[in-house]
């Protein structure tokens, strides 16, 4: 996939007259024009007005960036001083001067224009940052503008300049092209914000939010009309990643959509996990309840005591341990059958064998006679051919993959060795992304040994790299959504609430175009945005410039 490119203008050279006029400045004594300016001399100052006195569509792009840093001065005094000066040398109605009339006032109106501009666009932009990333409530904000700025502004005010930024952030999120995406394996999710449902569709891989609405309701319908409108703004979906709501196939029927679908396995594991906690609990509360009748026994022996209720307590104590071990013991093996990748042999899983060892472990757990793991065995028995879709997918990309890789490795024992080699170095990169920290010394010994492996060879690193991308998009939970809707319940939080759905919903737009273009600062995706890691082209790097507020 082509990646997103930024142009570096080369602001060194410029038009012949520009470049002469500046090899000729010599300098100088400060002179009255500037007199707060010292390093300044005449010819300096005349020069700045020259060229800042060029109207903007003509001037050469960068040139007011590469002033600031050749004459030491900051962009805002640029501007400024070009304008005293044009103040002082314009004529004037002045005794002795004849008065230029309505010139005179026209300018004095474009610059009154052009200052008050300058200002709004000023204000507009600290108080979208003050909400992305600031996430600031609007009170905040007026104290933030009043310390900062010394402005004062209502809270009319401000929410106007957010709803009308925000309408905007929806005519921009409307007109991006989606197609560079190609093929999008989506996650969709959805969470509530004051009993109001958000349905979010978002792509896993560069993390780019596809579609979001804050809706009235979050039945199938509902969710079958944002993913067609998502489709309509040119995303293709080859598959959906998500959880096991009842509404989500109903919404499949409603969109017309056959498309497969893989279950979220991180839920399926979070819910065995808390299961098992909740087994050994009650075994340990069995445990106390033995112990306290041996203590009363102990103090006054009791035949109907022992018969009545000791005795069954020991039962089930016994009972509550063994289906606690029989859990335990099929729920490392579940969590071993979703796997993508072996971390101990790096063997990319296959389908075939996968779901053979599912349906075993499935088998396991349904011969533990405990109600509340028989209602789970059940969920995951309706649901159990969507919970290995995830490998279908990566063997059809492995496909072409392999391929590749015989062209350079014509020797299947070390294609396969160097395969698992980078596989197993890719599932261990993952376990420490999710905190298993106790495998890092693990992961340094496996990434020394593949880079000795490499050798340095280019082709075999391409190789590596692209191996890493098959299996990232290869995606089996919908953690990268549950991310972003965490990342953004911590801005409604502070916002507390809002008048009405709609303008909710332009709230929603400015979030998801600040995080489609922000930039990444640390991670496996930092350095570049959500779009550019997509190829998704923008006129603008800044998140607040198609919103009408660029950078001065």
């Amino acid at each position: 996939m082509e990646m997103y490119t930024t142009e570096t203008a080369n602001t060194a050279c410029w038009p012949a007259l520009i470049e002469s006029g500046y090899q000729l400045l010599g300098g100088g004594e400060a002179s009255t024009l500037a007199p707060k300016l010292p390093h300044l001399g005449l010819a300096d100052v005349l020069f700045l007005t020259s060229i800042m006195s060029i109207p903007r569509e003509r001037r050469p792009w960068g040139i007011v960036t590469w002033m600031a840093e050749a004459f030491m001065l900051s962009r805002p005094a640029l501007y400024n001083l070009s304008e005293r000066v044009v103040e002082r040398l314009l004529p004037s109605p002045v005794a002795g001067y004849p008065s230029t009339g309505s010139g005179h006032r026209l300018l004095e109106q474009s610059r009154a224009e052009k200052e008050a501009e300058s200002k709004r666009n000023r204000l507009a932009r600290t108080v979208l940052t003050a909400a992305f990333p600031g996430k600031m409530a609007l009170r905040p904000m007026q104290q933030l503008l009043s310390e900062a700025l010394d402005e004062s502004r209502s809270i009319g005010w401000l929410s106007e300049v957010l709803s009308e930024a925000g309408q905007q952030a929806g005519e921009v999120l409307r007109k991006i092209d989606a197609s560079p995406l190609g093929v999008v394996i989506g996650a969709r999710d959805e969470t509530f914000f004051n009993n109001v449902p958000i349905l979010m569709l978002v792509d896993p891989v560069t993390s780019t939010i596809l579609q979001i609405v804050a809706a009235p309701d979050r039945q199938a319908d509902t969710w079958g009309i944002t993913l067609l409108t998502a489709q309509d703004r040119g995303v293709i979906l080859g598959g959906l990643i998500e959880d096991m709501a009842r509404t989500y196939p109903k919404s499949l029927d409603e969109a017309g959509l056959e498309i497969d679908v893989q279950k979220d396995t991180w839920h399926v594991e979070e819910d065995g996990a808390q299961l098992q906690t909740d087994l050994e609990r009650a075994a340990l509360n069995a445990t106390r309840q033995v112990m306290a009748l041996e203590e009363k026994l102990r103090k006054e022996w009791d035949d109907q005591l022992f018969v009545q209720k000791y005795i069954p307590a020991v039962v089930k104590e016994a009972q509550l341990y063994d289906q606690h071990a029989a859990f335990s013991s099929a729920y490392a093996h579940l969590c071993d059958a979703l796997e993508v990748v072996d971390w101990r042999s790096g063997e990319i899983r296959d389908p075939q064998t996968s779901a053979w060892f599912l349906a075993d472990v499935l088998t396991l757990l349904e011969q533990i006679d405990h109600n509340r793991v028989q209602s789970w065995v059940r969920t995951l028995r309706r649901h159990q051919k969507e919970l290995l879709t995830c490998l279908d997918w990566l063997a059809a990309s492995l496909l072409p993959y392999e391929q590749e890789v015989a062209q350079t490795l014509p020797n299947p024992a070390l294609r396969t060795q160097f395969m698992r080699g980078v596989a197993r170095l890719w599932r261990l990169r993952q376990a420490l992304i999710n905190g298993h920290n106790h495998l890092r010394t693990l992961a340094q010994c496996d990434q020394d040994a593949l880079t000795l492996a490499i050798g340095g060879c280019p082709i075999l690193t391409k190789l590596a790299e692209r191996l890493h991308q098959i299996l990232d998009a290869a995606c089996r939970a919908s953690s990268m959504i549950e991310n972003i809707n965490g990342s953004l319940k911590g801005f409604l939080r502070n916002r507390r609430s809002f008048p009405n759905l709609e303008t909710l919903h332009l709230y929603l737009n400015l979030f998801a175009l600040w995080h489609n273009m922000r930039v990444y600062q640390r991670g496996k995706r930092q350095g570049k945005s959500p779009y550019q890691w997509a190829g998704i082209q923008t006129a603008h790097d800044d998140w607040l410039a198609p919103l009408g507020y660029p950078a001065v």
